[in-house]
């Protein structure tokens, strides 16, 4: 098939990029899909705003700037075409594409966010094939939401990276690579939740004197401008270096960050946003990072039985009670290197490792777009 993803939010990027620089999770799974496509045979394009156009690990990464948008995806004439993260595009891309290209939306937003408000228009809906979701979660609230019938749906995961894929070989500890005394770590963007995780930082130091904080947190991942980055979050950020035991490190690319989680113990994430997936904990697990985090939205399907989570629907004083407990207690079995622990954190790594890789979702991808094609035709 030629297959082609498009993004519409005016990013800078090729499918090389993922590898250089921080990128948010909608277009680094774009990235990772569109290679392991091109390994599997099929024609894959990606559209972005790049000032690099070529080709980029098989891909072939075509940029929006000075084209007539009309006339460059007539000429494509793709079997598919992807748009990622937002609707509002689809009525039109109907209209130029034609009938004979499935047209899907990839979109990782919640029902409530700006970028899918657009599904509120019954034309919107009815002009894509099929709508390509991360999470049994996020399914269930666009057909509560939008009306979107189930069957027009599918739940096609988020995967872990390549470099935080197979990280530990069959005889190496686990708890023997991570640090002592152990390392928490966040690293999602700064509004979902690191104040709280702050707020909780003091009581479990002073439980567990040693026992250090790593932010690696930036709105660099969503091209944010730093003096914008600054003037929202910079407060943050200074609080975090102010901080005794916590390091701000910011936001790095795959690879690196890779690195730096394979020496963490623990995942400290005390989520405050609905995520419909959070590539953030499925790379924690694949690293082998014990992950203390919130019972919201796809989180708990994320973790998948994994993770030590805490309820919401209570007040600020008793989640952070609860996260700070089940936190001291992760540290504790991280610091014991008890081998029952290091059983279940080898059972994590092999389970993402075989389950959240980008190959196998790309063999589903193509699967789900077979059956497409067959809907389309009849």
């Amino acid at each position: 098939m030629r297959i082609a993803f498009s993004d519409f939010c005016g990013w800078d990027f090729h499918a090389g990029s993922v590898d250089i620089a921080p990128m948010g999770g909608a277009q680094s799974a774009a990235c990772h899909l569109a290679r392991s496509l091109v390994r599997e045979g099929h024609e894959v394009i990606l559209m972005s705003n790049t000032s690099t156009p070529g080709e980029h690990d098989g891909v072939t990464c075509i940029s929006w700037l000075g084209d007539d948008a009309t006339t460059l995806l007539r000429s494509l004439k793709p079997d598919v075409f992807v748009c990622i993260l937002s609707a509002g595009n689809g009525v039109n891309l109907r209209q130029i594409l034609g009938p004979g290209t499935i047209l899907v939306l990839w979109n990782q937003h919640a029902h409530d966010q700006q970028g899918v408000r657009a599904l509120s228009d019954v034309r919107e809906r009815a002009a894509y094939d099929g709508f390509a979701m991360v999470s049994d979660w996020q399914l269930d609230q666009y057909n509560r939401h939008f009306g979107i019938n189930r069957w027009r749906m599918a739940v096609l995961r988020n995967a872990i990276a390549p470099a935080f894929a197979n990280l530990f070989s069959e005889h190496d500890s686990i708890l023997g690579r991570k640090a002592v005394p152990p390392v928490l770590a966040y690293t999602s963007t700064p509004f979902r939740g690191l104040d709280l995780l702050l707020d909780a930082f003091g009581d479990i130091r002073r439980e567990i004197p040693g026992v250090r904080l790593r932010v690696f947190s930036s709105m660099k991942v969503y091209h944010t401008p730093a003096a914008q980055d600054e003037a929202e979050y910079g407060a943050l950020y200074r609080r975090c270096r102010e901080t005794e035991g916590v390091e701000y490190v910011g936001s790095l690319p795959q690879p690196e960050l890779a690195r730096e989680l394979s020496s963490v113990g623990i995942l400290a994430y005390p989520n405050t946003f609905a995520e419909t997936s959070c590539i953030s904990v499925m790379e924690a697990m694949a690293a082998g990072c014990r992950v203390v985090t919130s019972e919201l939205g796809a989180l708990p399907e994320t973790c998948e039985g994994f993770g030590r989570l805490i309820p919401g629907g209570q007040s600020r004083a008793d989640y952070l009670r609860q996260f700070t407990e089940k936190t001291i207690s992760a540290v504790r079995e991280i610091a014991g290197r008890d081998g029952a622990v290091e059983s279940e954190l080898r059972r994590q790594v092999a389970h993402m490792n075989r389950t959240a890789v980008w190959q196998v979702r790309a063999l589903q991808w193509i699967r789900w777009l077979g059956t497409l094609a067959v809907q389309r035709r009849t």
